[in-house]
Order: structure tokens, then C-alpha cells, then sequence
């Protein structure tokens, strides 16, 4: 079975009081962001299976920088390799 490479995969994130993650669970770990360096929003496809989702791009402390997204129908959030 072949398994696609960009599957957004779940992750727990605590959101600050605007909706930016401040604090994720990365590959077992509970990881403070350190800065947002981007966010973007993306509304699709209303004319079949609607998709609203949020991006951001993180920097961890440490340095790690990873995308992750919450989609804004079911409000639960993914993390994405980019």
C-alpha cells in the first residue's frame, strides 16, 4: 500500500486568546512556540466538500519549525510536513 508523503497527521495544540498556538505536543513532547513566522488561511471548495483551515508556521523552542493547521469546520488540528 502506498501511503501518501504530505498526510496531515493530528496534534494537540493550546491555543493564546487570539487562536495562535502557543504550546504544541510534538513527537511526544509538549513544545513552546517560540515565535508564529506565518500564518495564512485557506477557504475552498464550497461547491463540493467545503475546506476552511488555518495555517501556521511555528518555531519551537529549539528551533524546530513546523506547519500545522486547524481546520476551522471541525476545529481540530493537524500537523503537516511542508
Amino acid at each position: 500500500m502506498i501511503t501518501p508523503l504530505n498526510t496531515p497527521r493530528d496534534i494537540r495544540v493550546v491555543a493564546d486568546e487570539h487562536g495562535s498556538p502557543a504550546f504544541v505536543w510534538f513527537k511526544g513532547r509538549k513544545r513552546q512556540v517560540a515565535r508564529v513566522r506565518n500564518m495564512w488561511r485557506i477557504d475552498d471548495e464550497w461547491w463540493r466538500q467545503e475546506i476552511s483551515r488555518c495555517y501556521f508556521d511555528l518555531e519551537l523552542s529549539g528551533g524546530t519549525v513546523i506547519t500545522t493547521f486547524q481546520d476551522l469546520i471541525s476545529e481540530t488540528w493537524y500537523w503537516q510536513r511542508c
